[in-house]
């Protein structure tokens, strides 16, 4: 993948994951994929992979130094699993806003990273976790939203 996320952003995406109570083993199986496809180290790999068995909050969680780049593909990649299994509960919606505001992302960049993570799952087979495109992604988002685009 041309972009490398910290093991915090996929400990934030656990984060809305568990939002609605549950952690479905494709959920976990993508979220690890998607760490995997970051170039994740095996120690940070093996913690995210925990964080899809033991339930993870966003209550601690800080952006830190992310870039905005990084900002929007952590939250383009949050809008893709919480509707991972076809539905966004409320809870999940709570977690994406509440973990939009710790990116301190707008209203705008908010939607059109969701959207861009939806035009890649509407893809033939994009809706199954192990043929999700990163690669799609970061180049979907890249088309959609240029000025966030890593340099």
């Amino acid at each position: 993948m041309s972009i490398a996320l910290p093991k915090s952003s996929f400990l934030a995406l656990a984060a809305v994951g568990w939002a609605d109570g549950t952690f479905r083993k494709d959920e976990g199986a993508a979220l690890v994929r998607a760490a995997k496809a970051c170039g994740l180290a095996d120690e940070d790999l093996a913690e995210v992979e925990r964080s899809t068995k033991t339930a993870v909050s966003l209550d601690t969680y800080e952006a830190g130094d992310l870039g905005e780049w990084d900002r929007v593909v952590t939250y383009a990649l949050a809008s893709w699993l919480a509707q991972l299994d076809g539905v966004q509960s409320t809870d999940e919606s709570h977690a994406l806003r509440t973990l939009g505001d710790k990116l301190s992302l707008s209203a705008g960049v908010r939607s059109r990273a969701a959207a861009a993570a939806f035009d890649i799952a509407v893809l033939p087979e994009g809706g199954r976790p192990e043929k999700y495109d990163f690669e799609k992604l970061v180049a979907r988002i890249r088309e959609k939203m240029p000025q966030y685009a890593a340099k």
